[in-house]
C-alpha cells in the first residue's frame, strides 16, 4: 500500500545526509535504485524507506510493491542502501532472484546490520554467493553518485566522505571478512 513520503524518484538533501552517514545509526533503511531493462542505457530511479504502518522493510517493500517484473527483458537493479539487509531481507531477495531470472542485483551498503551477529552473517554470506548478485560497502565515489544522481537538484557535492572515510574503510574490511568465506 503506498503511503506518501515512503518513496519517490528524488530523495532530500536531508534524508540523503542522515540516512547514509555511516557514523549514525538511524532506525530507518533508506533504499536507493536504478534498474536498466535490456541493456537500454536508459536508468529508471527510485527509492523506497521501510514501511513501519505495514511493517515492511524497504527491501522487502521495492521487490513486492514496486518492481514490475517484464519477462522479455534481462533487468540491472543496483540498490544503494543506508543498512545491509537483514538475515529476513536477504532470503526474500534470494526467493525473489529465484523466481526472477532474468534479474541481476548489484548492493551498495551504507553499514553493516548487526554485522557482529551469526546469523546476519551468515546471510549475506549466503546472498552474496547467489550467482546474479554483488554485495559491496559503500565508497566515496558511491557517495557522490548518488549525491548527484538521486537528489533533485543540482548542487555541489557537499556530502563529502572524506569526514567519515575511516568508518566507509571499516565497513569495507567488515563486509570483505563477512564475504571471505565465499573465496575459501
Amino acid at each position: 500500500m503506498h503511503q506518501r513520503g515512503l518513496r519517490g524518484m528524488y530523495i532530500s538533501r536531508r534524508a540523503l545526509r542522515q540516512q547514509f552517514d555511516p557514523r549514525t545509526r538511524p532506525n530507518e533503511t533508506y533504499l536507493l535504485c536504478e534498474l536498466q531493462w535490456g541493456g537500454s542505457g536508459r536508468f529508471w530511479m527510485h527509492w523506497v524507506k521501510n514501511d513501519d504502518v505495514d511493517n515492511y522493510h524497504a527491501e522487502e517493500y521495492f521487490l513486492e510493491q514496486i518492481f514490475e517484473p517484464r519477462s522479455y527483458s534481462f533487468c540491472d537493479i543496483t540498490w544503494y542502501l543506508s543498512w545491509s539487509p537483514c538475515e529476513d531481507c536477504c532470503a526474500i531477495i534470494q526467493d525473489f532472484l529465484e523466481e526472477e531470472h532474468n534479474v541481476n542485483m548489484h548492493i551498495h551498503v551504507a553499514r553493516l546490520y548487526y554485522a557482529e551477529l551469526p546469523r546476519n552473517r551468515a546471510a549475506l554470506r549466503e546472498l552474496a554467493s547467489f550467482p546474479r548478485v554483488t554485495i559491496q560497502a559503500m565508497d566515496v565515489e558511491d557517495y557522490r553518485y548518488c549525491w548527484n544522481t538521486f537528489l533533485q537538484t543540482d548542487g555541489y557535492f557537499d556530502f563529502t566522505a572524506g569526514s567519515f572515510q575511516s568508518v566507509v574503510e571499516r565497513n569495507r574490511l567488515t563486509l570483505e571478512d563477512i564475504l571471505m568465506d565465499l573465496h575459501l
